[in-house]
Formats: structure tokens, sequence, C-alpha cells
């Protein structure tokens, strides 16, 4: 009883109660100006997390050529393949939204079938009588929709590229500069207590991007050479896709498989090719995910699967659909800030694989 009685008294202590109050302002404080900053968020953390990629190379470089070469080389071709990278997909999904009006009576059939078979063999599971037609117009009309979404989101990806172009410019610029003014700013031990802090950051981020991007581009490639063999067309954005969403843990996979296989089927009237793709697509990313993701990334992430999956809807909530790509990264980046400070070092171990 006087433990309990002394448990509540401390929470009861104006103290602790004005602590509690403060993160809690803190906390919804930081949530309302991440959605109100995120347009200028997005590219700004892309940049910083290709800085982290391109670090190593430009110290290389600047070790062979002068320091505005360097910069101009890195950046000029980080910011290019960005805009080739949205170019292509803008392009490719431009072709598509043009494509879906002749694929709509396609799709119309195709979930009238899968109604149909749902009704005869498993009753109660499919479409309501009478409503059918309605719902299988809805779900083309959707699919329409999210491809045009998805074309202007493509759009907005040349402005942000140029931007995180930008950033990185100024952000490789000061790299160099940073330990010095540390330094200037703290006391000896502070200052190396920060940098150290800030070395494991580096570490642990350079360590999953760049093995995220290799895993990301060995399932990718087998991916659209698969499509392409097998004339689906859009090969191209398939395996752009498909890169793009295994940055995504547990759910971008999944939206990466079905799409394409998805569209085979739209595309071509027969079963048989698209049954083949959707057989060899099974093959890239399971091995993908049990074999070559494993091998390269090893424990690299350091988060629960639980911790990973709340970040997805967190950062997707605050930044959009950047911030689901962006989600382990900077929650990463998160837990080792917090693993630094004593009194919240327990909640990184919680947050730990």
């Amino acid at each position: 009883m006087h433990a309990g009685t002394g448990g509540l008294e401390r929470w009861a202590n104006p103290n602790t109660l004005r602590t509690a109050a403060h993160v809690v302002i803190v906390l919804a404080g930081s949530w309302w100006l991440l959605g109100q900053l995120a347009t200028v968020l997005r590219p700004l953390l892309l940049a910083v997390f290709l800085g982290y990629v391109l670090l190593p190379y430009y110290a290389r470089l600047r070790l062979h050529v002068p320091v505005p070469v360097a910069l101009g080389v890195l950046v000029g071709a980080t910011t290019g393949v960005l805009l080739l990278i949205a170019f292509g997909m803008y392009v490719s999904l431009s072709g598509l939204s043009v494509e879906l009006p002749m694929l709509r009576p396609r799709a119309v059939g195709l979930v009238r079938d899968v109604s149909d078979f749902l009704n005869e063999y498993l009753p109660g599971t499919g479409a309501v009588a009478g409503g059918t037609r309605s719902a299988e117009e809805q779900a083309a009309d959707k699919i329409s929709e999210n491809v045009m979404w998805l074309a202007n989101l493509a759009a907005l990806g040349f402005l942000e590229a140029a931007s995180a172009g930008l950033y990185l410019l100024f952000l490789l610029m000061e790299s160099g500069k940073f330990p010095d003014r540390v330094r200037a700013a703290y006391p000896p031990e502070k200052a190396d207590e920060i940098l150290h802090v800030f070395g494991r950051i580096n570490a642990a981020v350079i360590s999953y991007l760049k093995a995220k991007v290799l895993s990301s581009l060995l399932v990718a490639v087998p991916v659209g050479a698969i499509l392409w063999a097998c004339g689906v067309k859009f090969s191209l954005l398939w395996a752009l896709l498909t890169f793009a969403c295994n940055f995504i843990p547990y759910l971008g996979s999944a939206v990466a498989y079905t799409l394409p296989i998805g569209f085979a089927f739209l595309q071509f009237e027969e079963p048989g090719r698209p049954l083949l793709v959707a057989g060899l697509l099974t093959a890239c990313h399971v091995l993908g995910a049990a074999v070559v993701e494993p091998l390269i990334l090893g424990k690299a992430m350091g988060l629960s699967p639980l911790v990973v999956l709340g970040a997805l809807s967190l950062w997707g909530l605050s930044l959009g659909l950047p911030g689901m790509f962006l989600a382990v990264p900077l929650t990463v980046v998160v837990v080792l800030v917090l693993d630094n400070i004593e009194a919240t070092r327990p909640i990184a171990k919680l947050l730990g694989g």
C-alpha cells in the first residue's frame, strides 16, 4: 500500500505534471509543424539522405579534383538522375492514363468474372446482385483516378528533385565545416559527445541506405527484365515502382508485386502469360525478401517490425508518400538520439529490434 501511495504522490508532484505537459505540448507542436512544413521538408530530407550516400564519394573525389569540380560532378549527376527518374515516371504514367480507357472494358469484365466466381463457389462473398455493374464501374474509375494522382505526383517530383539538388549542394559545402563549428560552440567534452552521436547516426544511415539501394536494384532489375521479355507494357515504370516501393517495408513489396501482375491480366486476353509473369515475379520477390535483403542488410535496420509499421503510419501521415520511403532511416536517427540521452535510453531499447 505504501509503495502504491508513493507512486501516486510521485505522479501528483507538480514538477512531474509540468514535465509531462511540456512533453505533450512539444510533441503536438512538432506534429503540427511537420504537417505545415511538409512541402519544404520533403526535398530537404531527401537531400540529407542523398548526402549521407554521397559523402564518402565526395571525400574521395576532393583528393583528386578541386572542391567546386567535385561538388559540380556529384550534385549535377545526382540531380540529373532524380530528374530522369521523375521524367520517366511521368511519361510512363501519362502513357498508362491514355491506355486506361481502352483497358476499362477489360477491367470491368475481370471484376465481373471474379465476382461471379465468388458467388458461385463462395456464396455470400461476391458482389450483391443488382449492384455488380455499379461496383465494377466504380473500381475502374478508382484505378483511373489513382493513376492520374501518381502522374501529378511525378510531375511534382520535378520541382522537388530540383530543390533537393540545391539543398544537396549546400549540405556538401557545409559538411566539412560542421565538426569545427561544433567544437567552437561547445566545450571539448560536450563537442566530442555530440560528434560521437552524429558519427553513429552517419554510420547507421549510410549503412542502411547503401544496402537498401543495392538490394532494391537487385530486385527491380530482374523484375523489369521479366516484364519486358514477357511483353508487358510499361516495364520501365513497373521496375522503377519496384525499386521505389522496396524502400517501404512490408507494404511496398505487396504494391510493387500486385500492380504489374494486375496490369498483365488487363493487357492479355489469355491467362497463360499473366500467370507466367505472376510466377516469375513471385520468385523474384521471395528471393529478394528471403535471401538478398538478409544478406545485404543484415541488422542495419535495428528496429522491431511493430516499430517499423508504426513509423510508416507516422511519417506517412506527416510527410505523405515520401515520408513512407524515409520512415526507416528517420526512425533510426530518432532511436540513436534517444539512446544517447540517459533519460530516454529505455525508450530507445524498447524501440530496438
